[in-house]
């Protein structure tokens, strides 16, 4: 099938409902109460990584520098954690309103009430009750992500998320998280950066500092290919444990989630496959081909 007939069946398929705005209202003890904002980015699941080169600069002792690595990699793993546990906000009801109704500063000036009483609007609207047991962030972006941890992982939803999916969409997205639970991907990523740094020691004394500190940078470069495809394939193993149940709810929301990404990586498949290199998920148009191939 081509690009063009491709992005006209998916538009066809799964983009028939559009509006222009939504309202997100989280509500806890029957009064509504804003989400905290989320002072971290996912970039941050690289820091253990980067962080993990000071002690081979810094010490000397193969066994401290061994001590040194594996802590840093712990300790920053661990202060992500603690972070996201700490600032979870689990709200009683997340109330959403979307709407073709344009105006913009209306809806925000008026948005408790149109919460409240969405037949204040004007335009046609849609009013439901999305699902919870989640942590929620106040971000408009949409997103969704697990870290898993000693008294147990944590979830996140954004608003962003919320005001984009339909309550059916958004289970769908919680069972790609709970896969991610399921195949304890935060702990095999963790023991991937400690195995990983236990190795790169003694190549570092036994080779990489008798010919050249060059191949110490070359090393890093491809631990972080490796990083990055890991994630990559925790996506689809995730997006597998969801399709179980969820598939045309997992793929329209992944549709609807980034249909510009798609649109690009199927007009111009080369630089998208180039992006992978830096990317920590899979293009979506893989994601949406590998989950209709697998079977019923």
């Amino acid at each position: 099938m081509q690009a063009v007939e491709l992005i006209q069946l998916l538009r066809d398929r799964y983009k028939k409902e559009s509006y222009k705005a939504a309202l997100v209202g989280t509500y806890k003890d029957g009064r509504y109460v804003d989400p905290p904002p989320l002072q971290t980015n996912l970039s941050l699941f690289l820091a253990p990584l980067a962080l993990s080169v000071a002690p081979l600069l810094a010490v000397k002792n193969l066994y401290i520098q061994w001590a040194l690595g594996v802590s840093l990699i712990s300790i920053t793993y661990m202060a992500l954690y603690i972070y996201l546990k700490k600032n979870c906000f689990i709200p009683d009801a997340v109330k959403v309103v979307r709407t073709n109704y344009g105006d913009v500063e209306y809806l925000r000036r008026n948005k408790l009430e149109i919460l409240e009483n969405p037949q204040k609007l004007p335009g046609d609207y849609e009013y439901y009750y999305a699902p919870v047991n989640v942590c929620v962030a106040r971000d408009r972006r949409p997103n969704a992500f697990t870290l898993d941890g000693p008294r147990g992982p944590v979830v996140y939803f954004t608003t962003g998320i919320f005001a984009r999916l339909s309550p059916e969409e958004l289970q769908a997205v919680l069972e790609h998280e709970r896969g991610h639970i399921k195949y304890r991907h935060t702990h095999k990523l963790l023991a991937f950066l400690i195995s990983e740094y236990t190795l790169r020691i003694p190549l570092v004394h036994l080779v990489y500092a008798k010919y050249s500190i060059t191949l110490l940078a070359i090393h890093l470069i491809g631990v972080a290919l490796l990083y990055t495809a890991m994630l990559q394939a925790f996506e689809f193993e995730a997006d597998k444990y969801a399709a179980r149940r969820h598939r045309e709810r997992l793929v329209s929301a992944l549709v609807k989630l980034d249909w510009n990404g798609i649109v690009e990586s199927l007009l111009n498949p080369l630089a998208a496959r180039l992006t992978l290199l830096a990317r920590t998920h899979p293009l979506t148009i893989d994601r949406i081909r590998k989950l209709h191939a697998i079977p019923y």
